[in-house]
């Protein structure tokens, strides 16, 4: 169902199953997961807001869907309240690449010192470049 659900938004983002996810599409998923972690670690709502583009979706764990700016800050607000900096994400795979969109797959961890505690589930991240050349999160589907 999950896959379904992904494959059904890539391709109404004009992402086709042929499409190559290359070195290109790695380091943009790689750069753009590489920022979320630095905004992880400050525990700063305000700055993982500012990841989503202006009119982003996120699916919540709990199956929830939204694009409202102000269920996401409750999300990440809830999120972060007990463990704020010591979350991180680490990229997957590149699952679909194409001009201006990137969808890959994400891990949530929790990180205590030297110790790294990956969750259960997959993140799915659907990256868009926006007009300015920066990279943020249109569809986040949280597993």
């Amino acid at each position: 169902m999950l896959k379904k659900l992904m494959l059904m938004t890539a391709l109404a983002m004009g992402i086709t199953q042929g499409a190559v996810a290359g070195d290109m599409s790695k380091q943009v998923a790689a750069n753009a997961v590489a920022q979320w972690n630095t905004v992880l670690k400050k525990g700063s709502v305000d700055e993982l807001l500012r990841l989503y583009a202006e009119d982003a979706m996120v699916l919540m764990p709990n199956g929830e869907a939204t694009k409202d700016p102000r269920a996401i800050r409750k999300f990440w607000r809830h999120l972060l309240a007990k463990q704020a900096g010591r979350y991180e994400l680490d990229l997957g795979n590149v699952i679909y690449a194409k001009d201006d969109t990137v969808v890959s797959t994400l891990r949530w961890s929790n990180v205590e010192g030297n110790l790294k505690y990956s969750y259960d589930g997959v993140i799915y991240n659907v990256f868009k470049r926006q007009p300015d050349g920066s990279w943020k999160a249109q569809v986040q589907r949280w597993n």
